[in-house]
């Protein structure tokens, strides 16, 4: 017995030395459980997001690998095992991979602590992925000690993700936990995973029971709110009545907030329009006050350069806009009379003056024809008798030509005190210095097209600068005495205002424009909205969406009053109703029966 006890003392004292070995060397940086829990989450991560391209960012870590533990490195596993290109990067700074790296790309990130302070990556990923926020992250948190991360250190790692706008990230890390029984210390290894969405607020999400899940956060916004500053700028956007937005670009931002599953609050802006769209609220974004604005801008205006923009909405340009120039009747009488009969009359008399003289030698007699046809006075019986079948046939059509250019030429006289017709257009710059116009404008749109060149400097001489309240009382009136520089979105404004004329007061000069230009929204730099809207709108336009929110903002800046549509003072505008046609179809119907009455009276009479 006292052997047995001896050995059984002997077997606790080794395995407690077992024991407290197993607790010194367990593998902390790398070793079968976790190579194979990281291995597999690659291999999904790989799979759900199609990845081609592997990037590494860290640093060596041998110094913290505890004695007598050898492990592979992350590097050395990727490659053996995925068989795919790999990038790694070190502590280098102040490099972007944007325009490097694909969208197909996967990042590995090896951290030892949470806090910026400590880590020097943190500072690396924010200027080499900038703009690269959509590509998916693993980040493999290891440290000497054994101890989880708690709520708080994860609230601040994802908290930091948010602010530089990483939304793809999953965040790994191991720790070991020990029990003792009966004198045995048993090892549990536990692999942690979790991912976060900052909608509404920041919010941890663990996948431990659920495993890695590919999810776009951005695709659900839960209620997050989207402060955005809006002025009447139809019809691209501008507030109802009832507090709703409107317009074009009005209405999509309102689609893809409300598809998102987002808020929207306008925050009307007073004093603000088209022609003093401020640099400040431009470059709100910029600041970081508002995700994205609505009202969108191009590189024309002053100040574009200082905020980022979003993928192109549209393009635009700024052309001249000048009134119709109407030729006047009698000058147009004359212009005709000249074009037609008398291009008729020289072409008939020498074609018929050198027949006859070649035929009877008798020039004078075809001078006289020629009169004669074309004045309409066929020649008596008997001397149109003497003529052959050929010329028989000549003289009557040259009579029944006669008879059609007189009949235009008796229709354009009746109309000479009665219409207008188009004469020559402005098209050029030497044809707007012929004309008495002068262009008005802001001081803002000068800037804008003759300081930088974009419109022709030779019409600087006739440019007239006022306030843009002056510009804004001739623009609603469509005051034609005097020329105006218009966009593309504006263009569609006087469109609509013209619409009921019977003769439109203005048209485009169209070779005094500026190149075209790229329309975008104002958003934050590195926005990771960005290219989620960008996809709903290419989808929305896809889908036929983008058309129905022009002509519904067209439709509701009409009926608000924030376009007014002129009609002619002698012809006013008179919408059909139903009363309209039943007056007409009544009306038919008592034609059509008086007319089968007589036709019955002179059947049976």
């Amino acid at each position: 017995q006292f052997s047995l006890r001896i050995m059984l003392g002997l077997l606790c004292f080794v395995c407690g030395i077992c024991g407290a070995l197993t607790q010194v060397i367990y593998p902390m940086e790398g070793g079968y459980y976790e190579s194979e829990f990281l291995h597999n989450l690659t291999r999904q991560m790989i799979s759900k997001n199609q990845i081609e391209t592997l990037t590494i960012y860290g640093v060596n870590r041998e110094l913290q690998r505890i004695p007598m533990v050898v492990a592979k490195s992350l590097e050395q596993s990727l490659t053996e095992e995925f068989q795919m290109p790999i990038v790694i990067w070190g502590l280098r700074r102040n490099v972007s991979l944007r325009h490097i790296l694909g969208y197909n790309t996967m990042v590995f990130v090896s951290i030892s602590s949470v806090l910026t302070s400590e880590e020097p990556i943190f500072d690396v990923l924010t200027d080499g992925l900038s703009g690269q926020h959509y590509v998916p992250m693993l980040f493999i948190h290891k440290r000497l000690g054994n101890r989880a991360l708690t709520t708080n250190q994860l609230k601040i790692f994802f908290s930091w993700c948010w602010r530089n706008r990483f939304t793809n990230v999953v965040l790994t890390f191991s720790h070991i936990t020990f029990t003792e029984m009966a004198g045995f210390v048993s090892a549990k290894w536990h692999n942690e995973l979790f991912t976060y969405t900052p909608f509404p607020e920041l919010t941890l999400l663990n996948l431990n029971e659920t495993g890695y899940q590919h999810v776009d956060i951005l695709m659900a916004l839960r209620g997050y709110e989207f402060r955005v500053p809006i002025f009447q700028d139809p019809p691209v956007a501008f507030q109802l009545p009832n507090g709703r937005i409107s317009g074009a670009l009005g209405l999509l931002l309102h689609a893809y907030v409300r598809h998102r599953g987002g808020r929207l609050r306008l925050e009307p802006v007073t004093g603000v329009d088209r022609y003093n769209y401020p640099e400040h609220l431009m470059l709100a974004a910029a600041r970081g006050e508002i995700e994205m604005g609505v009202h969108p801008f191009s590189p024309m205006q002053p100040g574009a350069s200082l905020t980022a923009g979003s993928n192109p909405l549209a393009v635009t340009n700024t052309c001249v806009l000048v009134p119709w120039q109407r030729e006047a009747p009698s000058a147009r009488f004359m212009h005709r009379f000249i074009d037609e009969n008398g291009s008729f009359f020289l072409i008939l008399l020498l074609v018929s003056t050198l027949a006859w003289q070649l035929v009877r030698t008798d020039g004078r007699r075809g001078i006289q024809l020629s009169l004669v046809a074309f004045f309409q006075q066929p020649l008596p019986g008997r001397e149109f008798q003497r003529l052959a079948d050929p010329y028989k046939f000549i003289h009557v059509s040259i009579v029944l030509a006669s008879f059609v250019l007189w009949s235009l030429r008796t229709g354009n006289l009746s109309s000479v005190f009665t219409s207008q017709m188009p004469g020559s257009q402005i098209e050029t710059a030497k044809d707007f210095l012929a004309t008495p116009l002068r262009l008005m404008l802001t001081e803002t749109e000068m800037q804008m097209y003759f300081t930088t060149q974009l419109l022709p400097s030779a019409l600087k001489p006739r440019l007239l600068v006022v306030n843009r309240t002056t510009l804004m009382e001739h623009l609603e009136k469509l005051n034609t005495s005097y020329a105006y520089c218009t966009t593309a979105e504006h263009w569609i404004v006087v469109q609509l205002q013209q619409r009921r004329l019977h003769r439109p007061l203005f048209r485009l000069a169209s070779k005094l424009c500026t190149s075209y230009q790229i329309l975008r929204f104002p958003i934050q730099w590195n926005s990771p909205f960005e290219r989620n809207f960008h996809q709903f709108s290419t989808r929305s336009r896809q889908f036929g969406f983008w058309n129905h929110w022009k002509s519904r903002g067209s439709r509701e800046s009409i009926h608000i009053g924030l376009v007014v549509q002129l009609s002619d003072d002698h012809r006013p505008f008179v919408s059909l109703t139903l009363k309209d046609f039943e007056s007409l179809i009544k009306v038919c119907s008592l034609s059509l029966l008086v007319s089968f009455v007589c036709l019955m009276g002179e059947v049976f009479w």
